[in-house]
């Protein structure tokens, strides 16, 4: 009997011999990889459900050895997913039966040039750590995503990721100078010959490969361009009448050049909750190197909030949000859980003519689901043709409830010209509504992934897959 007819076994034993110590299938391990955080998948966790199990995780230590894994996947017709940091919240990582390729053993700084301001990793190194190491040398990403804590640059870059920063300094498509990859036939796509900054030489492939969620290969190694530490830094708040006068003023801010490193407009709900303030607020820090640049900018920008009726109420709410930023998810759980409630967070972007209907809307027609409790808002990540809205809801502990809510959030989403991600992705999570947007497009997206991975191993299940 040939070893197609026992394709796991086979594949087991090879991935046991070929990574001793660095390949597991046991139970604990399993379920530690068996979701990313994904707020269903936490809520089913916790209502003792079991989710669907990968085969087994390995940690290579190579681009060699991931192509070699892969190689073997595709030898078994076994699936693979790709994992870093795990800190998605859409489902990306869920993969029944795959092997779970976890590239955090791939960390190292391979290069970084002052002179140049460019850096090179492997894909598996923690956003933390290089952080850690470019502030040391007066350098940051700037790349301060909620995930910051247990985020790695791979999967960062898989999901298309944006800071709390990106205002400034953008998400991470404008980070990204150049990738390696893995393709889902185990061939490798190397780093180009030189790094430069742009360069008119045919399509650039990094752009496939930005958001693709491992359904393309393995992302192994990234150029990133890096900024120096700003010396000077401005922080305060704004209180507003009501949330568009915060968006028109925020939209003359970015039209006329004054652009803050960091801007955040809470709606009256969310404000209430997180800064105990009954009024629409406004959070900006801006950032320079130079100080009577930073002064300039300032004071500029507090003549146009004041003319749209925003009213100073000093840095106490920046310094708060500072301070607590990474913990709001698991304040918000301690609020929740005892009310038998659940939370999730749907963000979405449209241009300025769009956003003032897109969260009257939203608020109006989501709040009105049966089982929803709370839908909080608050706009962030900022361009000079519009903006992201986070919503944060909370709603009945029941999965029933949860798609109604999300049923209703994505068809207003469309409805109002806005998208259904800005930053969190598609996963097994948006799936379904992908279509709705993307139109033609997706069989387009599609075709690539055929092409690219005719055995359907990488990452399958999900929105490119059949």
């Amino acid at each position: 009997m040939g070893e197609e007819h026992f394709p796991k076994e086979r594949l087991i034993e090879k991935l046991e011999s070929e990574f001793p110590g660095r390949f597991a299938r046991d139970k604990t391990t399993l379920r530690l990889y068996s979701r990313d955080y994904w707020p269903l998948a936490l809520l089913k966790e916790t209502r003792g459900e079991e989710l669907p199990l990968p085969l087994g995780v390995v940690w290579p230590e190579s681009v060699e050895e991931v192509s070699r894994i892969i190689k073997l996947c595709n030898d078994y017709r076994i699936p693979f997913v790709p994992y870093a940091g795990g800190s998605g919240v859409i489902g990306g990582t869920i993969c029944k039966d795959c092997v779970v390729i976890d590239v955090k053993r791939m960390n190292k700084v391979i290069s970084f040039s002052e002179e140049d301001a460019i850096v090179v990793v492997e894909s598996g190194i923690l956003l933390k750590k290089l952080e850690d190491f470019l502030n040391s040398r007066g350098f940051t990403l700037r790349h301060i995503p909620q995930s910051f804590p247990e985020a790695a640059i791979g999967g960062l870059i898989a999901t298309m990721s944006t800071g709390q920063f990106s205002t400034k300094y953008g998400g991470i498509e404008e980070l990204v100078l150049d990738l390696e990859v893995v393709t889902p036939d185990g061939s490798i796509i190397p780093l180009r010959k030189n790094t430069v900054p742009r360069a008119a030489t045919g399509p650039n492939l990094k752009y496939l490969l930005i958001g693709s969620e491992g359904q393309l290969g393995v992302i192994t190694k990234a150029v990133l361009r890096v900024f120096r530490l700003p010396k000077n830094q401005w922080k305060n708040s704004y209180a507003f009448p009501d949330f568009e006068s915060g968006l028109k003023a925020m939209r003359e801010l970015m039209l006329s050049g004054l652009t803050p490193a960091v801007a955040r407009l809470y709606d009256r709900d969310d404000a209430s909750l997180r800064f105990h303030h009954d009024r629409d607020i406004l959070l900006l820090i801006f950032e320079e190197d130079n100080e009577r640049l930073l002064s300039v900018k300032t004071e500029e920008s507090e003549k146009i909030i004041k003319n749209y009726g925003g009213v100073a109420i000093g840095p106490e709410p920046v310094e708060k949000w500072l301070a607590t930023r990474f913990d709001v998810i698991s304040e918000l759980k301690k609020l929740v859980v005892p009310l038998n409630l659940w939370f999730d967070t749907i963000e979405t972007a449209a241009t300025w003519s769009a956003l003032p209907r897109v969260y009257r809307v939203f608020k109006e027609r989501v709040k009105k689901v049966k089982g929803v409790y709370a839908v909080l808002a608050h706009a962030s990540h900022f361009y000079t043709t519009g903006a992201c809205i986070y919503f944060t809801l909370t709603y009945e502990a029941n999965e029933e409830t949860y798609w109604r809510m999300w049923e209703e959030a994505m068809k207003t989403l469309l409805e109002t010209g806005a998208t259904i991600s800005h930053h969190h992705g598609i996963g097994l999570l948006r799936k379904k509504w992908v279509r709705d947007e993307l139109g033609d497009t997706l069989e387009y997206l599609k075709r690539i992934k055929r092409c690219l991975d005719p055995n359907n191993v990488s990452n399958p299940g999900k929105w490119l897959g059949e």
